[in-house]
């Protein structure tokens, strides 16, 4: 009787720990497809306005410049949209 209570401990402590560490990498999965979000904006970001920069430098003016505003998370990034005359 000792030893089946002592072993239904056990597996009651072992699903425990299972179920804690699966917690923990979803935690951790979710910070970094967050980080990677923010960064992947953040890049977006860079290459936008290295592009207006460049199409300003080639075609001598940009006629409209819109900004919106994308959220993600905690960060905030602006997308920058261009249209130039031909």
């Amino acid at each position: 009787m000792k030893k089946k209570k002592k072993q239904e401990i056990q597996q009651l402590a072992a699903s425990v720990a299972a179920v804690q560490s699966q917690v923990a990498f979803a935690r951790l999965a979710t910070a970094l497809a967050v980080v990677s979000v923010g960064a992947m904006a953040v890049g977006a970001l860079a290459i936008g306005r290295l592009v207006i920069r460049n199409m300003a430098l080639k075609e001598g003016q940009v006629d409209r410049l819109r900004i919106n505003e994308l959220e993600v998370g905690r960060l905030k990034v602006r997308e920058l949209l261009t249209e130039h005359k031909v």
